[in-house]
């Protein structure tokens, strides 16, 4: 995991003193559920780095052994009693999934602020109408809270996933080496991980399932695409001729080495890319639920990788997101140029409802609609005398749907709805 996006918070989770230190945690916590607490004291006194364990392992090939070998010498007397019963995985395993304990507390506590931050904008905007866009063009007019409300159900839905998944997710093994407890007991293991604030993966063989970690990095990735989405929503409402929006831009800020013109949306696109290495870590995490048999390594090495990496992209993406919206630019005068600009062609779907009403056959009705508006006839006068002339309706009928409160009406309903307060 590179610097650039790897904040202090999320290295201190996973940098590999702490994940070695997570090891100490866990033999220490063996030690403790069978009452040797003298030895678990001595062990938790203990610190060692990641060069000593490479090091014992350019020897041994093996981590865990390399780990266990530097204890034992330092402990001295009892350490024979140290890893009884246990192997590599019980230890190294329940050792990740404290480190995603940490960074799953994290990305939720930090969520649920970017949640507060949303709901504040959606408030805040909720009366400011703009133009509604589907595939790029003018559509029926929508309000700037409206897009918030929306994306306030996104953070919603996964702060809601977090909590259900937990419990599945967030359980450690002390099951020996294929699972089936035959140098230690269902009741130690349940000790043991009770010390270390977690509960028994009950269908653990060697390794702890995949499926598992597969489901914390889709998680991950669910809440990435919620801030991509955003994010991508305020850069095509940034891009020059529309300017409804943009991210915040500082003055001494500058975007462009050859054009001194540009403010680029780059927080904005750093979230979009960066959510894309966090989607893609999904894939892999799949691939990995399918091991030999009891189990094999396949899924070790990447996971170093994946794991972090898609842990700290999320709360990095996080963190720059709810910057981003707490500092938000709303275009007013761009939006209600853009209004202008859209003119009666917000008001063609309510147009063709009053003809349809009327008892205009569907075909003959939208035909004369379309053949207004895509002739270029957008003057709200002009387009209303047109279907007065053609069609037998009221001009109060038209009146009521080429006004833009009409399209709109629904919006403090649909808030309520919504339950957002």
């Amino acid at each position: 995991m590179i610097d650039r996006y790897f904040l202090e918070e999320m290295k201190n989770i996973w940098g590999e003193d702490n994940y070695y230190a997570k090891w100490i945690d866990v033999e220490a916590a063996v030690l403790k559920a069978r009452n040797d607490n003298e030895l678990s004291a001595r062990l938790e006194q203990l610190k060692i780095s990641p060069e000593e364990i490479r090091e014992g392992e350019k020897t041994s090939g093996h981590e865990l052994n390399s780990f266990l070998d530097i204890i034992c010498s330092r402990l001295g007397e009892g350490s024979e009693r140290i890893h009884a019963g246990l192997t590599s995985s019980d230890i190294m395993d329940t050792a990740r999934i404290l480190q995603m304990k940490e960074s799953w507390n994290l990305i939720l506590k930090e969520l649920k602020v970017t949640r507060s931050i949303i709901t504040a904008a959606a408030h805040r905007y909720k009366k400011i109408v703009l133009c509604g866009r589907t595939h790029g063009q003018f559509a029926e007019p929508v309000t700037v809270g409206l897009k918030f409300a929306r994306f306030l159900k996104r953070a919603d839905r996964n702060i809601e996933r977090m909590k259900q998944a937990e419990d599945r997710i967030l359980r450690g093994q002390i099951s020996g080496a294929v699972g089936t407890y035959s140098l230690i007991s269902p009741a130690e293991e349940k000790k043991i991980l009770g010390i270390l604030g977690l509960k028994p993966s009950l269908d653990s063989s060697q390794v702890i399932p995949r499926d598992i970690f597969a489901e914390y990095l889709f998680i991950l990735s669910l809440i990435s695409s919620m801030a991509e989405e955003i994010a991508l929503e305020i850069r095509l409402l940034a891009q020059d001729g529309i300017k409804e929006l943009s991210e915040p831009f500082i003055s001494t800020q500058t975007g462009s080495s050859a054009m001194p013109h540009k403010k680029n949306p780059v927080i904005c696109e750093r979230i979009c890319g960066l959510s894309r290495l966090v989607k893609g870590a999904v894939t892999t995490g799949l691939s990995n639920i399918s091991l030999w048999n009891e189990r094999d390594i396949s899924h070790s090495s990447n996971e170093r990788i994946i794991l972090e990496q898609s842990s700290s992209l999320t709360y990095y993406i996080l963190v720059k997101l709810k910057f981003v919206i707490e500092n938000i630019n709303v275009h007013e005068e761009n939006i209600a140029a853009n209004i202008e600009k859209a003119g009666a062609l917000l008001y063609s779907s309510g147009v063709l409802k009053v003809l349809l009403e009327s008892g205009v056959p569907r075909v003959k009705a939208y035909g004369a609609v379309k053949k207004i508006f895509q002739g270029g006839d957008i003057d709200r006068n002009s387009v209303k005398k047109k279907i007065l002339e053609k069609f037998s309706v009221t001009e109060e009928k038209l009146d009521e749907v080429m006004d833009i409160q009409y399209y709109l009406k629904d919006v403090e309903g649909i808030f309520g709805e919504m339950e957002i307060s």
